[in-house]
């Protein structure tokens, strides 16, 4: 586990971590304009005033192979011994890669598809989110894209081994892009929840994600959050963050990457898109459609847990109640909003499913459940 500095305004005590980037080469990995937005670049300008510092950060959102060749190959240029990421899921992400690269810059594309075990640089790594969604801070992995597919790359190594959790850094996001970030963090919570691969342990970090997304989220997004709902926001991002390193996603994480891909929409919209009509699906499933080992009651008693925490009374209205939540957070949620308006354009997106999140979906579905999840009838 990383070192957690957990507390609002803690990122303007910066210099409590001289003794690790004093005289040292530093890469900054940021993003494009969260960068100075946030507050965050001037103070960093002023806490590294006298230190060697490198900004890399030309790059997408959602990094391609291509960016993080780039970005490895100038952290090689400058030598660098220290890696501080200060923005979203994304900078977090390509700052992972750089590490995850440095060591063997020309098997980029083979590390990523986890064809070549990757070599501990003995660079440290620390993340600062700007944004409360991802939770990329508290988790061992990196997603690159190749094209139109995606890659988790996993390693321990990639873990930061300091994360700076301060409220006040999400806070100047738009209401969209708050929205967005703190839909993927609750997607993120309750898809760890019911996980096949979930444990005692990251079911206890999906739960206390839940509650604190449901607490908090919407203050956030509507811009009336005090220092204390905006820190609980950052603390579900993480916890979601600490949930999904051990269980992993499922179904609407699977579907989402398509989405995104071909749609363009950030990745918690996305994720929304299928989610509400997937909970109702887990809360009414019938024993035979239940392919966690763990059977039929375990995933029950999941799912009342989340019924109770997100308000839901009825199983077979979940869809509705959390389709009209994500409405009154200002996110379209059909897909036919997004672009995919004829059938055909929704069929090819029920197809573009990652597997391996899939495989660790707790409810097989049917052609059935496919056509009402993408409204294909």
């Amino acid at each position: 586990m990383p070192l957690i500095i957990n507390e609002i305004g803690s990122f303007e005590k910066f210099d409590q971590f001289k003794t690790l980037y004093s005289g040292k080469k530093i890469l900054l990995v940021t993003g494009k304009t969260s960068y100075s937005q946030s507050g965050a670049q001037a103070i960093l300008n002023h806490v590294l005033k006298d230190e060697m510092t490198f900004r890399f950060h030309d790059f997408e959102v959602n990094p391609k192979i291509d960016d993080a060749v780039r970005g490895v190959n100038f952290a090689r240029e400058n030598n660098i011994q220290l890696i501080i990421a200060v923005g979203g899921g994304s900078a977090i992400d390509m700052a992972k890669l750089i590490k995850a690269f440095y060591a063997s810059p020309n098997d980029c594309h083979e590390l990523a598809r986890g064809k070549l075990e990757m070599s501990d640089p003995g660079i440290p790594l620390i993340a600062v989110p700007t944004t409360a969604g991802s939770g990329s801070e508290a988790t061992h992995f990196a997603v690159v894209n190749i094209g139109y597919d995606k890659y988790s790359l996993a390693s321990q190594l990639l873990l930061p081994d300091i994360a700076v959790l301060d409220g006040n850094l999400i806070d100047t996001c738009s209401p969209y892009q708050k929205a967005c970030n703190g839909l993927d963090a609750l997607a993120q919570s309750i898809e760890s929840a019911w996980a096949a691969g979930s444990t005692e342990q990251s079911r206890g970090y999906a739960f206390e994600a839940v509650e604190l997304c449901a607490k908090n989220l919407k203050s956030v997004v509507e811009g009336d959050a005090n220092p204390l709902t905006l820190q609980g926001m950052s603390n579900a991002a993480y916890r979601a963050g600490n949930a999904i390193n051990i269980s992993k996603t499922t179904a609407a994480h699977a579907w989402s990457y398509g989405i995104t891909n071909h749609h363009g929409i950030p990745h918690g919209h996305a994720v929304w898109l299928t989610l509400p009509k997937i909970f109702k699906m887990h809360a009414t499933a019938h024993r035979e459609q239940v392919s966690d080992a763990r059977g039929s009651k375990h995933l029950q008693e999941i799912m009342q847990k989340l019924m109770k925490s997100l308000d839901i009374e009825v199983a077979k209205q979940a869809d509705t109640i959390l389709e009209n939540f994500i409405i009154s957070l200002g996110v379209p949620h059909k897909l036919t909003m997004i672009g995919a308006e004829t059938v055909e354009q929704r069929a090819f997106l029920a197809k573009q499913a990652n597997m391996e999140r899939m495989s660790n979906n707790p409810v097989s579905f049917t052609d059935r459940d496919i056509t009402e999840i993408f409204s294909l009838d």
